[in-house]
């Protein structure tokens, strides 16, 4: 098991600077992920780490090993990473048995090579598929022959750009699943590049924000779901409300969820507090609802495992967005009322654009 640590690094792509002042450590054994818009350098990072880029300023370790400084970069072939990029990448002449071990050919005589080939296509689930061709494979069994080949060298670090993209959603919750669970079992540290939260959020154990080629925030994703630092890191993660709101002093407020305001004496200030949809109670009955904020349902989006809810509230321009679970027993036109549950997140400002 190896840590992998970026410090400082900078990367320029002609003149155009990519990455910036960029801090990660991934601990040894994790499965990290990059998440971020596109254009924002999660795949120049990767490719950077790999030695396929080179840096232009700042350091990257392998435990002990530094791979990459200003004056050494290691070659891609001297890092011993395994890499999955977006389309597989398997040789289409090349039998499976001969992609999985294209990386083994000059380090193993050939009983050694056979026996690693086996075991690697025993362990992603692909016994007895030697001999065919990658064209003869579903999506989802290329991508674990791709995984075989990444994980046959015994990599100390496993990199994947987006390897799941090009499948669809089902095939794809399927496959990213096992991806995962196998690279865990093994105890490789791995760093995958991704634009989609929920995969992020179901299989890190690390999620590091990017934003103009930087890591903005890193964390378990429970941390940068529930404390997330800024309005467009929140919506990294996840849907997020944006409610105009009044700070009194350091605890109260007063907002469209927050009408009554504890009586509270202090400088107030104008901002803003994100609320994640999931956070507002929805109550029916009118029975204990007092200092509770009444709004007209406007909308019903079922998603059959949960439900949103567009509600309109007076004196506030813009519909709320609030998920519900269970049975669904609204009605469109009816009114209900709200409460937030959630914890308070305040913003002084919302930045426009990305």
């Amino acid at each position: 098991m190896t840590t992998l640590e970026i410090k400082d690094l900078g990367v320029h792509l002609g003149e155009r600077e990519i990455l910036r002042n960029l801090n990660l450590t991934v601990p040894s054994g994790s499965f990290a992920v990059l998440l971020g818009p596109s254009g924002c350098g999660k795949t120049t990072l990767l490719r950077t780490i790999a030695g396929l880029v080179r840096p232009t300023s700042g350091a990257i370790r392998f435990g002990k090993q530094l791979v990459s400084i200003s004056s050494l970069v290691l070659p891609p072939h001297k890092r011993n990473i395994g890499y999955l990029p977006q389309e597989g990448g398997l040789f289409p002449h090349l039998s499976v048995a001969e992609n999985v071990g294209f990386a083994l050919a000059k380090a193993f005589k050939k009983i050694e090579r056979d026996s690693i080939i086996n075991e690697m296509l025993e362990l992603v689930g692909l016994t007895g598929f030697n001999n065919r061709k990658p064209h003869q494979l579903s999506g989802g069994q290329q991508t674990r022959v791709a995984l075989a080949r990444a994980l046959a060298t015994k990599p100390a670090i496993v990199l994947l750009d987006e390897p799941f993209s090009n499948l669809d959603y089902a095939l794809r919750a399927e496959v990213s699943g096992e991806v995962v669970a196998l690279l865990k079992k093994t105890k490789t540290t791995s760093l995958m590049v991704t634009h989609d939260r929920e995969d992020a959020l179901v299989s890190a154990d690390l999620i590091a924000l990017m934003r103009d080629g930087q890591v903005v925030q890193a964390g378990s994703p429970e941390n940068v779901y529930m404390n997330p630092i800024s309005a467009q890191i929140a919506e990294s993660t996840g849907d997020i409300l944006e409610l105009p709101a009044i700070r009194v002093g350091r605890r109260h407020y007063i907002s469209a969820l927050h009408p009554k305001s504890k009586k509270s004496f202090g400088k107030s200030e104008s901002g803003y507090l994100l609320v994640r949809p999931e956070e507002i109670r929805v109550v029916e009955t009118k029975k204990g609802t007092k200092g509770l904020t009444r709004a007209t349902i406007s909308q019903i989006q079922y998603y059959g495992h949960d439900a949103v809810l567009e509600l309109g509230i007076a004196g506030l321009a813009d519909e709320l967005k609030v998920r519900v679970t269970g049975p669904l027993k609204f009605e469109v036109g009816s009114a209900v009322f709200l409460e937030h549950v959630g914890p308070i997140r305040w913003v002084s400002q919302i930045p426009t654009g990305e």
